[in-house]
């Protein structure tokens, strides 16, 4: 018997609740000839994010901030909705990695690079 791979970091989205009030990072399936304007309904926020490449068989993700009510009108009107995160436990993970320390020494040293110092 061989061992299959599995992945890792990867959590399924059917088995999590999704809370109203809450926002999450998602992805969006749509066919190739659909555009965001069809989306626009659900109050998707997707303005910054990076969109993935079509897949080979062409189908199409959007990747965007959505709100948990916004989940599941999605799925009612039969979207696959893919929740990769909850952007508040993303926000707290992430913060961990800002530095706490006064980078401009109370005002004795300016940013580098372009600019003058006033």
């Amino acid at each position: 018997m061989t061992k299959r791979p599995r992945a890792i970091g990867k959590r399924s989205s059917k088995g999590s609740k999704i809370a109203a009030a809450k926002y999450y990072r998602v992805l969006v399936e749509m066919s190739p000839h659909e555009s965001v304007r069809n989306l626009s309904g659900f109050r998707l926020d997707h303005s910054c994010m990076p969109q993935p490449l079509p897949t080979a068989s062409g189908a199409r993700h959007l990747h965007a901030f959505a709100g948990g009510a916004a989940i599941v009108a999605l799925r009612k009107a039969g979207r696959k909705v893919k929740v990769l995160a909850d952007t508040d436990a993303e926000g707290v993970r992430l913060r961990k990695h800002v530095g706490r320390g006064d980078r401009f020494l109370g005002g004795r040293s300016g940013p580098k690079g372009v600019g003058r110092l006033i």
